[in-house]
């Protein structure tokens, strides 16, 4: 198998929705720390955007419920972030989602990992869109300031391609149950975990 095949073995949105969501399951719930660092603090660079056969992709818009502090915009937030993911994934341009990923989130870390490997493979990634709603949302942990947010997940299917043209990964259109838990950190939303939602 080859490294770009191997990669995208672990790349399938619905594959990697069990394999990431599975590293976050089994922690107990994170808490963000006085002074939190999120993943874009790292001297790590983000992978510069890359042009694709779609031409120029342009980042969802930031929606303006996040500015509210309360409900309204830990739902936005959560919303938000989730519905980056296809963008990362096309143009590698991780700036705005490690913005918002604390280093506690293993999900994000996963999913910035394999943004950055597809850039480094110089893959082509064309789909993958997610279109989120959130069914319910939980009363704000008055301790750590968390707001747990179920959102059901709509990711649209996803081809990639190797440099040559050929393609090397393809998988279906998918629905994932998220439980994100997002807090508002010196100002900013900070997702602190996202997992499976629990099985009634």
């Amino acid at each position: 198998m080859t490294r770009s095949r191997a990669i995208l073995a672990a790349t399938s949105i619905a594959a990697a929705a069990v394999l990431l969501v599975a590293g976050c399951d089994d922690d107990p719930p994170a808490t963000p720390s006085p002074e939190p660092t999120a993943t874009g603090s790292s001297s790590e660079p983000s992978a510069s955007p890359s042009p694709t056969s779609k031409g120029v992709v342009v980042a969802p818009e930031r929606p303006k419920e996040m500015d509210d502090d309360g409900p309204a915009g830990a739902e936005a937030a959560a919303v938000y972030f989730l519905e980056l993911d296809g963008y990362i994934m096309t143009t590698g341009d991780t700036s705005g989602y490690e913005a918002m990923s604390l280093k506690s989130c293993k999900f994000c870390a996963n999913r910035l990992e394999q943004a950055r490997e597809i850039a480094a493979e110089k893959l082509t990634w064309t789909g993958g869109d997610v279109a989120a709603d959130v069914t319910h949302t939980y009363e704000q942990d008055a301790a750590t300031g968390i707001w747990p947010i179920d959102v059901d997940a709509t990711i649209s299917a996803v081809s990639v391609t190797d440099p040559s043209g050929d393609e090397v990964f393809a998988d279906p259109r998918t629905r994932t149950k998220y439980r994100v838990e997002i807090a508002k950190a010196d100002g900013n939303w900070q997702v602190v975990g996202i997992a499976d939602q629990p099985k009634p």
